[in-house]
């Protein structure tokens, strides 16, 4: 903007664009948004890739940021262009998404005297108001002069402290008005970096505290979670686990933060985690969790019960989130993973290593060793010729890529791809979390590949969430994507129709064909969107069809014609009793369970008693 020349608003903003080293846009156009669309157009430093359904745009946004690590940029238009986008919008908002939507809007004049009516002209709505609630910051522009000042300060929003979405709305007539750079009110983009408060002095105390409780424990393990994705705090958090020998867990969108084999970390904590990684998360006398907002999938549903023999300790950057442990035997500490990690270190320099740590390390391989996640899945497989979704896993484990990029959908590609995949090397690994939405899978993989083209990307999809953003097959056809697009297809929605069989006498409603819902032969879906197809109902020809299928530099829709019944295993279940009452085991006891006597021997101490509810014995208090 150091230009002093005449030029109009929406050309205020491309150069802004330009300014933040923005690259891809995601679009669609509409009336909303001429003036905008064609200023960016003009400007050769940035590329429109331009969408079919403004909920996918914000998706294929947060797909370019999870990958690259930007800022995304979605650009819509007023009226049901700018609603559309909410899903995505929310989606970002959950996980912490870095994404700038820019919505145009009627003109200003509409805009400022919206008052009580539903809708003053055409196509026009208080975006502002209804996208507050789910982003950083939401505000509309009412005057060109202010440009600059709303886009620098949305921009900082959604990439500092607790990043997400922010909206900017910019109406019609301000985005032809003529200004000029010295007319704007606000600062340099660079100019407006946020100043960081310096650290209040309770922070250090409990940080000091921490570091010294965790030095001193016998069974320590760390958690990490999304929030330590960032090269500084990820460094740190490798430094305090290699150096210190500590064992550690990872969440789910952080399960590539750390190789799958790094002989520290102990897996996946959760309702559908890995049982060996369950069990050493309740045998620990320690637990420092770190960047992770701990959502109920992760700790199960008695948030007293999770690490429950442990001294725990959490840090996030949002007081909010830290305000659910404020009633509970927890230490928060409410400051960033990487002030906080380079801290811990400092203080770990001057203390004692506890002598406990390498037997405790050992005895969590060997945990591991009993409950090898490869043998925790076998009442999920089914009959030995059907092909299951583990099958998929455990195969792309062996041949991906070490910098592959894996997007997954709601359902199996989310439940089984979780689960098994290994990480290894680069690769980005990702789904909605928070939301979990079906229909994210497709565009998250678009936007990901636009964010590094080089890379192979493989999308984990099923036949009902793949329905949600079908749209979008047209956007990999136009700009040749040579995405490998696998659907489960297991005849509806699994997971449903099995909540509602064991709560509701088997009765089932719009779960699969029989109960009101179909899906389309993927077949003609791939020669309709110019893919190429591979098929896979048989475990025998599973391999020697599939390995030419991810060679291939096309297109590939591969469907795996899985058995409506599979289940997913292991996983935290609730079990009714005979006199009708329902119970849930602690996060150790996973389905299908074992024995409790090996239970018993796993943890070292005597099992919760909903474990012994949960078998239908009788449980007694024991001296441990």
């Amino acid at each position: 903007m150091a230009d002093s020349s005449t030029m109009t608003g929406a050309d205020v903003v491309a150069a802004l664009l330009v300014e933040r080293g923005v690259e891809i846009i995601f679009c669609i156009t509409g009336a909303g948004n001429l003036a905008l669309v064609d200023a960016i157009g003009r400007n050769t430093k940035i590329k429109f890739v331009f969408s079919h359904h403004e909920q996918a745009a914000v998706m294929e946004a947060q797909g370019y940021s999870r990958v690259s690590g930007k800022v995304g940029v979605a650009l819509v238009t007023t009226g049901g262009g700018t609603i559309n986008s909410l899903s995505g919008i929310l989606s970002a908002y959950l996980d912490s998404v870095p994404v700038l939507i820019l919505s145009g809007n009627e003109s200003s004049f509409h805009c400022e005297n919206m008052q009580e009516f539903r809708a003053y002209g055409v196509q026009g709505f208080d975006s502002k108001t209804v996208a507050e609630p789910i982003t950083k910051s939401a505000s509309r522009i009412l005057s060109a002069t202010e440009i600059t000042a709303k886009f620098n300060e949305a921009w900082e929003s959604a990439s500092t402290d607790r990043m997400g979405p922010v909206l900017v709305d910019l109406p019609m007539d301000l985005q032809r008005k003529m200004t000029s750079s010295s007319e704007q009110i606000v600062i340099s983009a660079a100019e407006s970096k946020n100043t960081k408060p310096d650290q209040p002095e309770s922070n250090i105390k409990l940080i000091t505290e921490c570091a010294k409780r965790l030095s001193k424990a016998n069974r320590p393990l760390l958690y990490f979670g999304n929030g330590v994705r960032g090269e500084s705090a990820l460094a740190r958090a490798r430094e305090l686990v290699e150096k210190y020998q500590i064992p550690f867990c990872l969440s789910w969108s952080a399960l590539d933060l750390f190789e799958d084999a790094h002989p520290l970390n102990m897996g996946r904590i959760g309702i559908y985690g890995d049982r060996a990684s369950n069990i050493i998360l309740q045998k620990s006398d320690f637990i420092l969790c770190v960047g992770t907002r701990l959502a109920i999938p992760q700790i199960g549903y008695d948030r007293d019960d999770f690490a429950r023999m442990a001294d725990r300790w959490i840090v996030d950057v949002d007081p909010i989130e830290l305000s659910k442990f404020a009633k509970h035997q927890w230490n928060p500490i409410c400051q960033s993973s990487e002030t906080f990690l380079d801290q811990v270190l400092k203080e770990l320099v001057e203390l004692p290593k506890s002598d406990s740590l390498s037997l405790w390390l050992l005895n969590a391989q060997e945990i591991w060793q009993k409950l090898p996640r490869s043998e925790q899945i076998g009442a999920a497989v089914g009959s030995a010729h059907e092909v299951h979704s583990f099958d998929v896993i455990n195969f792309l484990n062996s041949v991906l890529h070490e910098d592959a990029i894996v997007a997954t959908d709601v359902g199996a590609g989310l439940l089984t791809g979780h689960y098994a995949l290994a990480a290894k090397g680069t690769q980005r690994i990702f789904t909605s979390q928070g939301l979990g939405e079906m229909g994210f899978g497709l565009p998250g993989a678009i936007g990901a590949h636009f964010a590094d083209p080089k890379r192979q990307l493989i999308c984990l999809n099923t036949d009902g969430a793949i329905m949600f953003n079908l749209q979008e097959l047209q956007l990999v056809k136009h700009h040749k994507i040579p995405m490998k697009l696998f659907i489960f297809n297991n005849d509806g929605y699994t997971m449903i129709k099995i909540s509602q069989q064991n709560l509701f006498d088997a009765r089932v409603s719009g779960s699969d064909i029989n109960s009101g819902i179909s899906f389309p032969l993927f077949s003609d879906l791939a020669k309709t969107f110019g893919f190429e197809y591979c098929l896979i109902d048989n475990i025998s020809s599973f391999e020697s069809a599939l390995r030419p299928a991810l060679e291939s530099p096309e297109a590939v829709l591969i469907e795996i014609k899985m058995s409506p019944d599979q289940k997913y295993l292991p996983r935290l279940a609730t079990s009714k009793l005979a006199d009708g009452t329902l119970v849930s085991p602690p996060l150790e006891d996973l389905d299908p369970m074992i024995s409790i006597e090996s239970l018993r021997d796993l943890l070292g101490y005597q099992p919760h008693a909903n474990s012994y509810k949960s078998r239908g014995l009788p449980y007694e208090q024991r001296q441990n």
